[in-house]
């Protein structure tokens, strides 16, 4: 079962990405229609369309969905360790925090940093 707790804490990443989201809408027609594409390793930058701001948020709610799936089912994770029947739920329970944790800093680093350079300026 899941903590009430753990589910509030998971809507701040949804809340982010709608705010996000928003103020995407709001100045996306001030964007040029052609936008740089950085690329990473031995890519070089490269061109590509403004569509590709949606990118970020998509993936970033692919990933939100693959966490709440462990989340649903901490019991499928193979734990290093082994897990004392009395200590199961106290261990599933911080498992669980810590993966909404996770998906609090990945929304907070993919959503706006994957734009900063075209929207923010």
């Amino acid at each position: 079962m899941i903590p009430k707790y753990i589910k509030l804490l998971f809507c701040i990443p949804f809340i982010i990405i709608i705010c996000y989201s928003v103020y995407l809408c709001t100045v996306y027609s001030s964007i040029p229609e052609t936008i740089t594409i950085h690329g990473y390793g031995n890519m070089k930058d490269n061109y590509g369309s403004k569509l590709f701001l949606v990118m970020p948020v998509l993936m970033n709610l692919v990933i939100l969905l693959f966490i709440w799936l462990i989340i649903r089912r901490p019991d499928k994770i193979k734990f290093t360790f082994d897990i004392d029947e009395n200590e199961r739920e106290k261990i599933y329970h911080i498992t669980q925090l810590a993966l909404v944790i996770i998906a609090i800093f990945v929304t907070i680093m993919m959503t706006p940093l994957a734009f900063s350079d075209v929207v923010y300026k």
